[in-house]
C-alpha cells in the first residue's frame, strides 16, 4: 500500500496547500485500508476545514514553539497548524512531536511533515519535526504520576501547543493503558479521554491544547473520575458542538454529538469566569451561533459527582438555572431506575407473539408501547414479541405488577426530544407479572408502591421542553442513562403530586404545549421560557 499511494503524490504537491495535501492522503488511505481495520484502530480522520477551525483556537504569540501532535495520523492538524504560522507575521521557530504506531501511515505522515518544514523554510521559519512511532500513553505514562517528581525531571518535554483528534475506541480495564492510568478509570474505559489527560499533564504552564472528541466524557459513570481531572488541572475556554455527526467523520464516524474543546494549562487562582461555546451544524463553521458563559453554568454537581453541561443559547441558561433551584433527585424521592432485564436474543426460546394475557404468560413491554403517557398493551409492531412465558427460568426476568414510570433508553437522531415517559398502573393488568425490554429504562419504588399521582407527575415532568432542554444540554447521544436520569433535578414530593394530580383527572395524557404551560403554571415558571421553547427558539 505504500508504495502505491506514495507514487501519485510528487506531482500534485505544488497545486494544493498543506492541509488539503494531507487530507487527500487520508482519504487515498481509507480507500486502500479495510474500514474495520480502522475502527479496530479507532481511527477516524479529521477532515481540513475541521483541522483548520482547529488550529485556529490556538495563539500563536510565542517566537518559540513545541506542538504535541499525540494521534498524527497523516498529519493534517500538525498542517493546520503551520498554514496557520504561514498565515502569521511572527516568525516561528517551531518543534513537532507527532505520535503514531500504525505501520501504514508512517510514510504518509513523513510526508506531510516533510512538506510542512519546507513550507515554513520558504517563508522564513524554523522548523524540526520528530515522528514516534510508540503507543502515546505507555511510552509517556511517567508523565501523569506524580507531579511533584514530573515536574522537576528533564525526562518529560513540556509542549507550548497541544492539537489532537485521540483514537476512539473501548479497552479492557486491565490493558496497559488502562493500568498506566488507572487514577481515571470507572467501568470499561475508552482510549480518548487517556489520551486528553495525558496532553494536558504534558502542556506547559499558560500553555493550550485543542481536541475533537466524542461528546460522552461530559456525562456517564464511566467518565466521573477523568471529568474531576481534567476540570481541576485545566481550565476550558472555548467548546463548539458540531451538530451533524455524520457531516464530521462520515459515516463511519462515531454516532453522537461531536465537540472540539480547547483548554489552557493555568493555576486555579489564575482561572477566568467565562469561556466561550459556540455550535454549527456539521463543517459549516461560517455559520456557527456563539454566546459567552459564566463558568459555573458549564458544570453541575450532584449525588457526589460533577457533569459538564453546555447550553447553546440565553434560553438554555435561563432553563438551568430554573432547573437548578428544584431541591430534589429520584433518590431523593425514594425512587430508583433500573433498565428493562429482558433482554430479547437471550431470552429467545420464551418469547410468545400475537399472545394475550394467560395464566402461563406475561405480557413484555418495549418502546413502542409508550404512547403518549400512557402504556399501551397488546400492541404489535415489526414482528415483535408480546409477551413471555412465566417459568422457573424467566423469574428473574420478570417484575410484580406494580405502578412504574417507563423512560426510553433510546431516540433516534431526527427525533426532536430526547426523553420520553410513560406510565404503567397496576390496576390496568390482572397478570401478577410483567416483562420489560431492555431497551427502556423504569422508575420504582423500591419495597414499595409508586403512588399514582407521583407515577403520572414524574412522567410529566420527563415529557415537558423544559426537562427535554436541560437534558440535552448535559447530554449529546441519543441513549438515555440511567446515570443521567439519576441527576436529574426535580421538584419538591408536593409538586410532583399536585402536578400529577391535575393531568390524572383530567386524563391530558398527550405531551405538548398544554403540559409544558400546566407544569410551569404548578412550578412558577417563567412564561417566556415556556413560550419561547415552544416556537423552537
Amino acid at each position: 500500500m505504500e508504495s502505491k499511494l506514495l507514487v501519485r503524490i510528487p506531482e500534485k504537491l505544488k497545486q494544493e496547500g498543506l492541509v488539503q495535501y494531507a487530507e487527500r492522503l487520508s482519504r487515498l488511505y481509507a480507500k486502500a485500508s479495510y474500514v474495520g481495520t480502522r475502527k479496530l484502530r479507532g481511527q477516524f480522520f479529521t477532515p481540513g476545514q475541521v483541522s483548520k477551525f482547529m488550529a485556529n483556537l490556538l495563539d500563536i504569540d510565542h517566537d518559540t514553539i513545541r506542538l504535541l501532535d499525540p494521534g498524527a495520523g497523516t498529519g493534517i492538524l500538525s498542517a493546520a497548524l503551520c498554514e496557520q504560522i504561514l498565515d502569521n507575521d511572527r516568525i516561528v521557530n517551531l518543534t513537532i512531536d507527532a505520535y503514531e504506531n500504525d505501520p501504514d501511515l508512517l510514510p504518509l505522515l513523513r510526508t506531510v511533515l516533510d512538506s510542512c518544514k519546507i513550507e515554513l523554510e520558504r517563508k522564513g521559519h524554523n522548523s524540526e519535526y520528530k515522528i514516534c512511532e510508540q503507543d502515546f500513553i505507555l511510552h509517556n505514562e511517567r508523565c501523569f504520576r506524580s507531579l511533584d517528581l514530573f515536574w522537576a525531571s528533564e525526562e518529560c518535554l513540556l509542549y507550548d501547543l497541544v492539537i489532537c483528534n485521540p483514537p476512539y475506541y473501548k479497552l479492557n480495564k486491565n490493558s496497559p493503558q488502562s493500568t498506566a492510568m488507572m487514577e481515571l478509570v470507572s467501568g470499561q474505559p475508552n482510549i480518548y479521554p487517556l489520551f486528553m489527560a495525558l496532553s494536558a499533564s504534558m502542556v506547559k504552564s499558560g500553555g493550550q491544547m485543542v481536541f475533537i472528541t466524542p461528546r460522552s466524557f461530559c456525562s456517564g459513570l464511566y467518565y466521573r473520575k477523568f471529568r474531576e481531572w481534567f476540570l481541576n488541572n485545566v481550565q476550558i475556554t472555548n467548546i463548539h458542538i458540531v451538530e451533524s455527526r455524520n457531516e464530521v467523520f462520515g459515516r463511519d464516524g462515531v454516532l453522537q454529538e461531536n465537540i472540539i474543546i480547547k483548554a489552557e494549562k493555568r493555576e486555579e487562582g489564575n482561572r477566568h469566569g467565562k469561556l466561550n461555546i459556540s455550535t454549527s451544524v456539521g463543517k459549516d463553521f461560517a455559520r456557527s451561533r456563539e454566546i459567552e458563559i459564566e463558568a459555573a453554568d458549564l458544570t453541575c454537581q450532584t449525588h457526589g459527582q460533577t457533569f459538564i453541561r453546555i447550553p447553546t443559547s440565553s434560553l438554555d441558561i435561563d432553563i438551568l438555572n430554573t432547573v437548578d433551584t428544584w431541591p430534589s433527585t429520584l433518590a431523593d424521592l425514594g425512587l430508583q431506575i433500573s433498565t428493562g432485564p429482558v433482554v430479547p436474543f437471550r431470552a429467545e426460546e420464551y418469547l410468545l407473539y400475537n399472545t394475550r394475557e394467560t395464566p402461563e404468560s406475561a405480557p413484555l413491554l418495549w418502546m413502542h408501547n409508550m404512547q403518549g403517557m400512557r402504556v399501551v398493551w397488546p400492541l404489535e409492531k415489526n414482528r415483535k414479541a408480546s409477551a413471555i412465558r412465566v417459568c422457573n427460568r424467566t423469574g428473574p426476568l420478570l417484575l410484580p405488577v406494580k405502578n412504574y414510570v417507563l423512560v426510553k433508553r433510546f431516540t433516534s437522531k431526527e427525533q426532536r426530544r430526547r426523553l420520553y415517559a410513560s406510565v404503567i398502573l397496576e390496576s390496568e393488568f390482572s397478570c401478577n407479572a410483567l416483562g420489560i425490554e431492555n431497551h427502556v429504562n423504569y422508575i420504582h419504588r423500591p419495597n414499595g408502591n409508586l403512588p399514582v399521582y407521583e407515577a403520572f407527575g414524574i412522567a410529566a415532568m420527563l415529557n415537558t421542553a423544559v426537562i427535554d432542554s436541560f437534558f440535552r444540554s448535559m447530554n449529546g447521544n441519543t441513549q438515555v442513562n440511567a446515570t443521567d436520569i439519576r441527576s436529574l433535578p426535580f421538584p419538591s414530593i408536593e409538586h410532583i403530586r399536585e402536578i400529577g394530580k391535575l393531568i390524572y383527572e383530567s386524563q391530558s395524557y398527550q405531551n405538548g404545549p398544554d403540559l409544558d404551560n400546566l407544569v410551569a403554571e404548578v412550578l412558577g415558571i417563567d412564561a417566556e421560557i415556556v413560550e419561547s421553547l415552544s416556537k423552537g427558539d
